[in-house]
């Protein structure tokens, strides 16, 4: 629904073949809406797997290894120093994941437009 009618029409009238309008037209025409799912997606994963770490259930606390564990035990036992260290610490992952994962996939998306 996001390809302008003109530009479908224009690859038929070319004599694109379906894996070629597959390939130079749909997917570089959807990509972003694919990244912004992708991003939202891991957030929530990764926000998932933090909360799901410590969970107390009917009074006894059962936790994994990791850092979503020691937010929440250092958060409950008050150790504002290992709260602070681990939460720059997923800060810091988050912000290398996002320069180095989501900004190279819209880098090249922008570099397929420019040699479309």
């Amino acid at each position: 629904m996001s390809i302008p009618a003109d530009l479908r029409e224009s690859s038929r009238l070319f004599g694109m073949s379906r894996l070629q309008r597959l390939k130079n037209l749909y997917i570089p025409s959807v990509f972003p809406f694919l990244v912004t799912g992708w991003v939202t997606a891991a957030g929530g994963a990764w926000n998932a797997s933090i909360v799901a770490e410590y969970v107390v259930f009917r009074g006894q606390a059962l936790t994994a290894n990791g850092l979503g564990a020691m937010i929440s035990q250092s958060a409950e036992k008050a150790d504002f120093a290992l709260l602070t260290g681990a939460v720059l610490t997923m800060s810091a992952i988050v912000v290398v994941f996002n320069r180095v994962v989501w900004r190279t996939l819209r880098l090249q998306r922008r570099h397929r437009i420019h040699h479309f």
